[in-house]
């Protein structure tokens, strides 16, 4: 394991003599015996000068140190309904050590107050797996978001980047929970201010007192909720604290693949407009993957949850959640079965699963009996079964993204990027026309690979280590497609292992993949549906007669490490960009994250992740 993973134990259902919620864990209630509504509204809502402080602003950010049973997002939530000068966008940032499973959590809230159920309902529809990571939630048509952080605070809390505005300090008591209540907690949380913060917290505790005060806030006490005579509230130093960046009104977005379709479709969810430039639009929206039939979108995994997997991870789970909505056959879960291509490679795949501890709705290890069942085919080993491995038509889908009334495609060719008063301006090929060549956007996001070291301006260049994109490969690869009505068996599942072979889409299946050379042309060779069919010998009485009926080709644009280029999400332009096999997963959370960080919401990518995708 690296030093960074950290199993997750989640929490157990239990309720004292009382039917009070607590903790097995740590051996203390979750909330106060006068009732968890009145003791967030007294304390943290109040203690926090809410409602009246989000009044009237765009955006407005709270930080929760324990999410518990959510009970403080419920109430918070409720006051912010009914607030009808509440803020536009409300965002509740929460960490939890041990989070429940979906039913558990359900079992917890079953004699919760009924004007809080509702609301409870809500959240349990979108509650998440546990699995260690930022997990973002949507309501309210996505005015109120509720970012999870699962893991252990001390550790997390440095990973997550924010703007927070007032903090509700509420964890088990120090004695029993002294990581909720450390100095260096503490410091990370003014890291995550934002001019103007405020604190409030049931403990007024003289030692924490001390520690807030010596990490920078103003600290005082005041009376207490129910049967404790005090409580705390305090606001940050003057001086101390980050300023909100202006949120860009229009962006232009250069290169139509799907890293540019996913941003476009980010910046849009959040109102944003944007402009969308790319030659290959010229025959259509979906054209970067014109006549591609389908992709498997699979999450990584490996015993020490490497930063790719945990991108690859946090990737798959974005792309679930925005782009398998009902009704879209351009995105579903089929699941994906990862078939051990010997002994070790098998016993490997059970020591990962047992050493992850993720929840089977996620992944489960097979022996070679299951895996047999599960395929419908008698197999020599077993492997990973992940149940919502997802069946991707990239044309469809990105044509799907990028079909929104606030964007704007233009079929042309950015020569150059200039900068402008407003932000950027993108200079395109007009080919002699008289129409305006100038593309003005108050930010730029460059979503694209060979031409991106030509595109980025001068000022951009100078002093950073970019000297790295000349490293940069562009590996060709295809995929063939073979008649279902031809084979004698067709996958319901994504199977995996040495090559791929999909489900069929309108009767056709996908088998893959060739890797060329850099430098080598992306074609559909007989010697790749060779290549490919070689591969396939395990599936080979399934493809029984059939041969290949045309393919798909393609580049993949590498870096040396293989992880993706994302860089400039704190600046006005942005690159995303070297997506190699994972091009679709990688580019869900990485747009959504930028599009995060540029409308003042809490990032979604960890920042040791955004680290090692920079500059580097």
């Amino acid at each position: 394991m690296t030093g960074g993973f950290q199993k997750l134990q989640p929490a157990v259902p239990s309720f004292t003599q009382n039917g009070i919620a607590q903790s097995l864990q740590y051996g203390d209630v979750y909330h106060s015996t006068a009732g968890a509504l009145a003791q967030t509204q007294h304390v943290f809502l109040a203690g926090n000068g809410l409602p009246e402080r989000w009044q009237g602003r765009a955006h407005f950010c709270i930080a929760e140190t324990g999410f518990g049973l959510g009970n403080n997002f419920l109430v918070t939530w409720l006051n912010w309904l009914q607030d009808t000068a509440r803020s536009q966008r409300l965002h509740f940032l929460s960490f939890e050590a041990h989070p429940f499973h979906r039913d558990d959590l359900a079992r917890m809230h079953e004699h919760t107050c009924p004007e809080l159920q509702p609301l409870v309902q809500q959240l349990l529809a979108q509650w998440p797996d546990v699995l260690p990571g930022i997990h973002r939630l949507y309501f309210e048509e996505g005015n109120l978001t509720l970012t999870l952080v699962f893991g252990d605070i001390e550790q997390k809390a440095k990973l997550v980047d924010a703007q927070v505005d007032a903090f509700f300090l509420d964890g088990f008591a120090p004695r029993l929970n002294p990581q909720m209540w450390s100095r260096r907690l503490f410091g990370q949380l003014v890291r995550l201010s934002a001019q103007g913060a405020t604190m409030a917290s049931w403990c007024s505790a003289g030692q924490v007192r001390r520690d807030l005060q010596d990490a920078g806030f103003l600290v005082e006490k005041t009376a207490g909720f129910a049967h404790k005579r005090e409580m705390m509230r305090g606001v940050l130093r003057e001086k101390l604290g980050r300023q909100p960046r202006v949120v860009p009104k229009h962006v232009v977005v250069v290169g139509a693949g799907i890293a540019g379709a996913a941003t476009a479709a980010a910046m849009v969810r959040r109102g944003v407009r944007v402009t969308v430039v790319d030659p290959v639009l010229q025959e259509g929206l979906g054209a970067s993957h014109k006549g591609h039939v389908a992709i498997a979108m699979t999450p990584l995994i490996s015993v020490d949850d490497a930063p790719r997997m945990r991108l690859s991870r946090a990737g798959c789970l974005v792309a679930e959640q925005q782009w398998q909505v009902d009704g879209a056959s351009d995105c579903v879960a089929l699941g994906t079965v990862r078939i051990a291509t010997d002994n070790d490679d098998d016993k490997a795949a059970c020591k990962t699963v047992d050493a992850l501890g993720f929840p089977e709705s996620w992944v489960q290890y097979l022996d070679a009996h299951a895996m047999s069942q599960k395929v419908g085919d008698a197999v020599s080993h077993g492997g990973m079964y992940f149940p919502r491995g997802a069946r991707v038509q990239p044309e469809k889908l990105i044509e799907r993204l990028l079909s929104h009334p606030l964007i704007t495609v233009r079929a042309e060719k950015v020569q150059r990027i200039e900068s402008s008063e407003s932000g950027w301006c993108a200079i395109v090929d007009r080919s002699g026309s008289t129409l305006d060549a100038r593309i003005s956007a108050d930010a730029v996001v460059l979503c694209v690979a060979g031409a991106l070291p030509s595109l980025l301006p001068e000022q951009e260049i100078a002093g950073k280590n970019y000297g790295y994109l000349a490293e940069m490969e562009q590996l060709p690869g295809q995929v063939s497609y073979f008649s279902a009505a031809q084979m004698a068996k067709t996958p319901e599942l994504i199977l995996a292992g040495e090559g791929y072979l999909l489900p069929a889409v309108d009767g056709v299946c996908t088998a893959g993949s060739t890797y060329g050379a850099h430098g080598e042309t992306a074609a559909v060779t007989a010697n790749g549906h060779q290549e490919i069919q070689e591969t396939l010998q395990r599936w080979q009485s399934w493809l029984a007669s059939a041969t290949p009926q045309g393919g798909w080709a393609g580049y993949r644009s590498v870096l040396k490490d293989h992880l993706p280029l994302y860089a400039g999400s704190d600046q006005k332009m942005a690159v995303l960009s070297a997506l190699g096999s994972n091009g679709f997963a990688w580019s869900a959370i990485l747009a959504e994250d930028l599009a995060a960080a540029w409308n003042n919401e809490p990032r979604l990518l960890e920042r040791d992740l955004s680290r090692a995708l920079g500059l580097r």
